[in-house]
Order: C-alpha cells, then sequence, then structure tokens
C-alpha cells in the first residue's frame, strides 16, 4: 500500500504488509480514553493483568458523585474499585459507554500531571467474584 490515496483520512495506520499498526503508549500520563462506540473497558492496573470486561455485563457504577474521589465498578464477576482526583468525568464516561480504558497512574512511566483538575487514578483494585453476592468476604 504504497500508494495509498486515502492514507491521510484513516485513524488507524496501515502497515506496509496490509494490518494495522498497533498504537504506541502515550508519553503522557491518560487516566482513561474515550471513544463512540465501546464494546469493553479496558482496566489497566500496575499490580494486575489488564482486564477487559465488557459494558453488556455492567451491573452498576457506584460513585461519591461531585467528590470524583473514588468509584466501584459492580460487574456480574468481578467488582473494580477506583481511587484518585477529578474522576466525575471518567464516571461520566463509563455510564455512557464511551470509555475505552482506564488506567492507573505508575510514576515510572510518566511524570506526574501538572495541571490539577486532570483526573489521576492513584490505585485501582480488582476482586473476582466467583459465585455472586452470596460470596461471604464481598462486602456490600
Amino acid at each position: 500500500m504504497a500508494n495509498d490515496p486515502l492514507s491521510q483520512f484513516r485513524k488507524t495506520p496501515t502497515a506496509s504488509n496490509g494490518g494495522t499498526v498497533p498504537p504506541t503508549e502515550a508519553d503522557e500520563y491518560a487516566a482513561f480514553g474515550t471513544k463512540d462506540r465501546v464494546r469493553r473497558l479496558r482496566i489497566r492496573s500496575t499490580a494486575a493483568p489488564v482486564n477487559a470486561p465488557g459494558y453488556n455485563i455492567l451491573l452498576n457504577v457506584v460513585s461519591d458523585g461531585q467528590d470524583g474521589s473514588n468509584f466501584i465498578l459492580v460487574y456480574s464477576v468481578l467488582l473494580v474499585l477506583v481511587r484518585g482526583k477529578n474522576l466525575q468525568k471518567m464516571v461520566f464516561a463509563i455510564e455512557n459507554e464511551m470509555a475505552d480504558y482506564i488506567q492507573e497512574f505508575d510514576p515510572g512511566k510518566w511524570q506526574k500531571p501538572t495541571d490539577a483538575t486532570a483526573p489521576l487514578i492513584e490505585s485501582i483494585e480488582i476482586k473476582v467474584v466467583e459465585r455472586g453476592s452470596s460470596n461471604t468476604d464481598t462486602q456490600h
């Protein structure tokens, strides 16, 4: 595809063999990313592998409202507790199935954002729920 007249309009660059080029990791930290149509939310924690549960199994989003310091994602198979700062826009994006990913801040990869109003995820805790709400160590 050396002579691709539509390349300037493509959102995803194409490789010379016809495939797509995987996205490169950003130099600056972004707590979350959005897209118009998202089927799964990629959850990137520094302590766990990347989880990508589908929006179709998201049962509830529990947040602290205007404070924006924490929220819980209640899935049929896991619970995700997110703590940080300025998380209101992220919660809105998740509630409207527009969040593509959320990621915990890793000081080894990125510099801390200088904007005091930027969202920042300080921790992500993931708990797998094996037997739904009948699990004795799951607190409600």
